[in-house]
């Protein structure tokens, strides 16, 4: 048991310092001089943080005025009112997380920064019928640039999920029902957003093919199904773009 508990701190630590190395580096597009660095650099923070600090990085909040306030959950003074927020450690000049939702453009849910206008892009799924990976780089590009002036530093996209179901409230921000596709033209999104330093991500979740109920519907698949289509999409979508 000691052995195991030694282990998992170590994977806990181990993973905390590659959550500051994405940080650090600001890109996955970094030589590996330059990766290395951003390692070393993230494992000598991450000793110096206190447990609150570790703790508090691992939580964020949706920094938005119709999200219920609590003494314990207060409204981040430096937060921009959007799709997420995790705090950083100024002591250690660590940055807060400015997240943003961004398949198809910078969002601004129900105009809650008034005045404050981005690019829209077609659907996901017009993309993905073009066949061109390179729309799908321009575009990851294109709003990152965007979302970066506006002060965000992570972006929320790179959806890969497939359209399993022709209800789902979702299926505009996904490239179509064909995994090669799919993950070609995610990874390529992801690999766009990344190449103007900023954080993306994957998303959201495998086998997450329903809007409606989503927060407790039953998705039922074996594993080998699984892992020839929507875990296949995610994997070759993370391999090409890898995401931060």
């Amino acid at each position: 048991m000691h052995k195991l508990t030694k282990h998992l701190s170590y994977a806990r630590a181990h993973t905390r310092a590659l959550f500051l190395t994405a940080l650090m580096s600001g890109s996955a597009l970094v030589s590996p001089v330059r990766a290395n660095d951003a390692v070393k650099r993230a494992a000598e923070i991450e000793a110096r943080m206190t447990l609150d600090e570790r703790i508090a990085m691992v939580n964020g909040t949706w920094p938005v005025p119709w999200v219920t306030r609590t003494p314990d959950n207060p409204q981040p003074e430096d937060a921009i009112p959007a799709a997420g927020y995790v705090p950083g450690v100024k002591r250690l000049n660590i940055p807060p997380l400015f997240e943003t939702d961004a398949s198809l453009g910078v969002t601004n849910p129900s105009d809650v920064r008034p005045g404050d206008h981005a690019t829209a892009l077609p659907s996901a799924l017009s993309t993905a019928a073009s066949f061109n990976p390179k729309l799908a780089y321009d575009g990851g590009a294109m709003i990152a640039s965007e979302a970066r002036a506006k002060g965000f530093n992570v972006l929320l996209s790179g959806g890969v999920n497939l359209a399993r179901d022709p209800r789902n409230g979702r299926n505009f921000e996904y490239f179509g029902e064909d995994v090669w596709l799919s993950a070609l033209m995610a990874g390529e999104a992801i690999r766009g957003a990344q190449s103007q330093k900023i954080i993306a991500t994957i998303k959201h979740f495998a086998v997450n093919d329903s809007e409606t109920n989503r927060d407790w519907s039953n998705s039922v698949i074996d594993e080998k199904a699984m892992r020839e289509t929507d875990l296949l999409a995610f994997q070759i979508a993370i391999e090409r773009g890898k995401p931060l």
